[in-house]
């Protein structure tokens, strides 16, 4: 019999044995844990002992409480939901709201390079078609994601929201006319903790440690949240969560793969640089020191490549890539995390109750990304005795070994901090004026902001040290092996490096209110509504790199000019009191005229004699920048300080604006009935929404003045200004979903929907290329470019087979529209201005092109830009869910699995589509989990996987069919936690959790056109949670 309440009574020698298997398990849990040998017993006896107090109920609390909620969640809906239940407060099954969302058929994780789940996506579409609501609200926060993310569409990074705070993730994958519009794939409803959620006085405590296996240091997590109810009137609630993880990621890496671009006297072959790419130059020349026997004077044509390349072809060797800029890489440091909700309710009668949700959540993440890289991208390597791994190379082929005279190495040294933080404010009240009338209405306010530090001090090997690079390729990560001692701050120098000041700040905000009023009964309600939402987002980016280089190692001119003025090398020199004349020969006209300050070098304030001094021991067995000094004494803060706005920062995010205004009105029917003796529970509405877009770019063009100042000292710097274009659109979208109960336990679903995905914002910017001399033919963006609109049609069967369990088959297709392709346009010249583009703006030569068609009221010219094609991308797929305990076949009362798998196919047609794929979308993903949950004990292993997927589109680094593609994923992790009260039949005592992440060990790696071109790899390692929770 299922029992909710705890086993009372003395029961000494029952409770002693599990006290002794708890204490048990947990050994050697912590043991195996450390990759220790265990031993199994084979004692008989033992077994029937346990055999013998077996006992006959099974405690329901904690993931297997989760479980039976969520099964009743879904139950209950008419649509195609899922839901994830915390058992009480401060008692989330996950520690990571995504990782949380990955157990529900259909949604997929996007992680961090240090394995942490970040996004989510659904049912085969990018994490930009899921809409993710805040307590029923839209939400936006500022982040860009990832390490490497730019997040400059609508994803939402989750791993700001910590799941202590929060008591129901709700997952809805067929759209109701009632709900927000946004996620083509579906709607993720996040709802916080609230005080009438448990009547009474609550309080609940959590602290734990962490221990990441290859960081230096352990993190701490913990958090706090109290609650008051009086008289089923009045309640609040306030909670704190925080964390500071010491984090650490090891891998490699590239910036692309590439082939050498031959010269004719190279290479003679018709297939010369057929394959694309040739970011790499071989030099004409053997230069002085390359060693490996190189004559310095030596001609290196088609003759040398191949007689030092035994065994090729010129074909292979011009076609086989290495990696552009492969390098070893680590990433570690602090991340800091805090949040803190308040949340009250007012019921003044029954039918009345009014709400306040609130949320303040800030992350601080001081990391060092380091990377220790071979430079191959326009740098004069000579391959020598390279292999390939295939003999047709007409296609492309990978290298597996050689030997790389005249190398260049370089250490990106890259302190990052980034801060995000989120506001957010949501009241509301429900009514129920009549049996038959209820009103409910809701207003949200959020705000997000995010900075962006991220500098980089590249020091690098001198040219012509004589630096040999050894390289082997097994499939794996590449060895790339150099005959210096690269982790000697000697082997370093400046002439060839750079340093860069690069920053980014973004703000989003959201508003809005929403009201619904529904009149009717279980047999028939009818239900409408409106909503007015207006959303919001700025990207600023900041650029100061080349004046803080020509001070740190440019000999640092007592005048620095930004461009188009040009620079000073960086070379480390340091010649106080010369003349830098010569850097600046129109110094006094154009520009600076009336200027007349003497022009001095003032030397590099990092001079190479004092580089070396800065590259110091790392704390993990290379070298490392000695930050905190390099940065005052290069006076970082003030070029930091003093950035000028730029066109796009280091993320990759370009400046842009956007902001919605839209407008919704629905009307939905819903009703249960029966039909044939099968019990039926629908809903159909239409939902009508009328958007207001204008979007934003910081364009930059050319000083026209500049046509006739040659000099630099005398040219005019860049216009910059913000264009701005405004546009609406409107959608209707209609739904209807129906739930019919073929038996008590068993439920057939089918919907039909349509949804919607407003464009990418970065698409929208309306930005502008107008360079050509002939002033007849740019490029422009195209802020009138429709939503993605999605036709759905799901079919599902769920059969519930007690307490928990469930088996889910569904059934779904989506076709979706709203995919471009560039078009040719015609316009007037006049046409430009609202971009920027007039005729004062043009150089003359431009302004005789346009006179010479009719001048500026007469002349047009040809435009590109996207717009929407006819095509459609259609997404098939299956999703099995299977939830099971195992009471009914196992002795040992307690144990289940659960079961996620989902399989999808995507095939595109029509305009637009040609090489079309949704990328980052798996074929199939399955997360399988092993529970034990009885008597205090709760033990989980969960194993995630993710089929691999291609990720980037083609031609990448110029190489034709070169597209990037990601590896299957494998992760296994640990979960359990122990009630001491049980255990040892005490009240007041804490709940034990240990945990242990990536128990496996995955690494996430991705690859270059070729499985045996490793793009990335991550290897974060397991981390270790040992904590203590505490109800009051």
């Amino acid at each position: 019999m299922l029992q909710n309440h705890r086993e009372g009574g003395p029961r000494a020698r029952r409770r002693r044995a599990r006290v002794v298997f708890g204490l048990t398990v947990m050994a050697g849990l912590i043991t195996q844990a450390h990759g220790q040998e265990t031993t199994t017993s084979g004692s008989s006896a033992g077994a029937e002992d346990n055999a013998t107090n077996a006992l006959q109920t099974v405690q329901v609390t904690g993931y297997r409480n989760s479980l039976l909620s969520s099964a009743k969640d879904k139950k209950e809906a008419v649509g195609f939901q899922d839901s994830i239940n915390a058992e009480d407060f401060g008692k989330f099954p996950d520690k990571n709201i995504a990782e949380s969302l990955s157990r529900v058929p259909g949604v997929q994780v996007g992680r961090d390079v240090t394995g942490e789940g970040m996004t989510i996506q659904i049912r085969g579409l990018g994490s930009s078609f899921t809409k993710i609501l805040l307590n029923n609200a839209p939400v936006a926060v500022a982040s860009s994601g990832p390490i490497d993310g730019a997040n400059t569409n609508r994803e939402v990074d989750l791993d700001l929201l910590p799941t202590d705070l929060f008591t129901k993730l709700t997952v809805s994958k067929s759209p109701t006319a009632g709900m927000i519009e946004g996620g083509a794939a579906g709607v993720v409803n996040l709802r916080s903790a609230r005080p009438f959620d448990k009547e009474g006085r609550q309080l609940s405590a959590s602290l734990t440690g962490t221990k990441q296996r290859i960081a230096d240091k352990a993190g701490l997590r913990g958090s706090l949240l109290a609650s008051q109810t009086w008289d089923g009137k009045f309640g609040i609630l306030g909670g704190v969560s925080f964390s500071r993880q010491q984090a650490r990621t090891r891998g490699f890496e590239t910036v692309g793969w590439t082939n050498p671009n031959l010269t004719a006297a190279q290479s003679n072959s018709p297939a010369r640089n057929a394959t694309g790419g040739g970011n790499w130059t071989i030099p004409a020349t053997v230069p002085v020191n390359a060693g490996n026997g190189l004559v310095a004077g030596s001609v290196i044509d088609q003759a040398f490549l191949l007689s030092h390349n035994p065994g090729l072809t010129i074909d292979q060797i011009d076609h086989a890539i290495v990696p552009r800029l492969g390098r070893a890489m680590e990433y570690y440091g602090t991340r800091d995390k805090i949040s803190t909700v308040f949340a009250a309710e007012y019921r003044p009668g029954e039918n009345l109750r009014f709400y306040l949700d609130t949320m303040y959540s800030k992350k601080d993440d001081d990391m060092q990304r380091n990377a220790y890289t071979w430079a191959v991208r326009n740098n004069a390597s000579i391959p020598l005795e390279m292999q390939v791994d295939r003999g047709d190379c007409a296609n492309g082929c990978v290298v597996t070994s050689g030997t790389y005279a005249n190398a260049l190495n370089f250490i990106e040294f890259g302190p990052r901090r980034d801060k995000v933080d989120l506001l957010g404010i949501n009241p509301g009240m429900e009514w129920q004026i009549a049996p038959k009338l209820a009103l409910d209405a809701q207003a949200n306010w959020n705000r997000s902001r995010f900075t962006h530090m991220a500098p980089t001090v590249m020091p690098i090997t001198a040219p012509n040290s004589g630096n040999t690079i050894s390289y082997t390729n097994d499939g794996g990560v590449p060895a790339i092996v150099s005959s210096l001692d690269l982790n000697d701050p000697a082997s370093y120098q400046w002439t060839g490096g750079r340093v860069n000041i690069q920053n980014e700040l973004r703000e989003t905000q959201t508003k809005g209110i929403r009201a619904n009023l529904a009149w009717g009964d279980k047999a028939l309600t009818i239900k409408g509504g409106f909503a007015w939402d207006d959303i919001d987002r700025t990207i600023r980016a900041q650029d100061n790199s080349a004046a803080w280089q020509a001070a740190v190692c440019g000999n640092n001119p007592s005048v620095f000019l930004q461009g188009p003025n040009g620079a000073p090398p960086c070379n480390g020199a340091s010649t106080p009191g010369a003349s830098a004349a010569a850097l600046y020969p129109g110094y006094g006209t154009g520009y600076t005229a009336g200027q007349n300050a003497p022009l001095s070098y003032q030397g590099s304030l990092i001079p190479t004699a004092a580089l070396p001094g800065y590259l110091v021991p790392g704390p993990y067995g290379r070298l490392a920048l000695d930050w905190d000094r390099f940065r005052q004494d290069s006076n970082f803060d003030y070029y930091n300080g003093s950035a000028p706005d730029a066109g796009a920062s280091s993320t990759g995010a370009s400046a842009g604006y956007i902001r919605e205004k839209s407008k919704a009105l629905y009307v939905e029917a819903s009703g249960e009935s029966t039909l044939a003796g099968y019990a039926l529970r629908w809903d159909a509405g239409v939902r009508y929404i009328r958007t207001n877009q204008q979007v934003g770019s910081l364009n930059s063009q050319p000083d026209p003045r500049n046509a006739n100042l040659t000099l630099n000292g005398s040219k005019y710097p860049n216009i910059n200004q913000w264009v701005y274009r405004a546009s609406d659109y409107s959608n209707t979208l209609p739904s209807a979903t129906l739930a019919a109960d073929l038996r008590k336990d068993v439920v057939l679903r089918a919907a039909a929907s349509r949804s919607m995905t407003r464009v990418d914002p970065n698409a929208l910017r309306p930005g502008i290329n107008f360079s050509s001399v002939s002033a007849d033919v740019g490029t422009m963006g195209n802020p009138e470019l429709q939503p993605y609109l999605s036709d759905n049609i799901d079919l599902g069967l769920d059969w519930y087979t007690g307490r928990e369990g469930y088996v889910s088959l569904t059934l779904f297709q989506k076709r979706i529209n709203g995919f471009t392709v560039n078009e040719n346009i015609t316009m007037p010249f006049s046409a430009l201005a609202p971009y920027g583009i007039n005729y004062n703006t043009l150089i003359p030569t431009q302004q005789l092109a346009i006179d010479s068609r009719g001048g500026p009221d007469n002349a047009t010219v040809v435009m590109t830009r996207p717009r929407n094609a006819d095509g459609i991308l259609r997404i098939r797929g299956l999703e099995l869910g299977w939830v099971q305990p195992l009471d009914k076949w196992l002795p040992w009362r307690g144990f289940g699995f659960n079961e996620t798998l989902t399989l999808i196919n995507q095939r595109a047609s029509g305009e637009g589509s040609s090489g079309f794929i949704a990328l980052g979308v798996p074929k199939k993903t399955n997360n399988f989990g092993i529970y034990y949950e009885n008597h205090g004990y709760m033990l989980r292993f969960m194993h995630t996987y993710s089929q691999g997927s291609q990720v980037a589109s083609a031609n990448q680094s110029g190489i034709t069919a070169a597209a990037l593609y990601g590896d299957d994923y494998k992760q296994l992790d640990f979960s359990s936690s122990f009630e001491l009260d049980q255990i040892f039949d005490r009240d007041g005592l804490p709940v034990l959790t240990f945990d242990i992440v990536n128990l496996n060990r995955a690494k996430r790696r991705g690859y270059f056109q070729f499985a045996n071109a490793t793009m990335s790899q991550y290897d974060p390692g397991r981390t270790f949670a040992l904590g203590l929770r505490m109800k009051f």
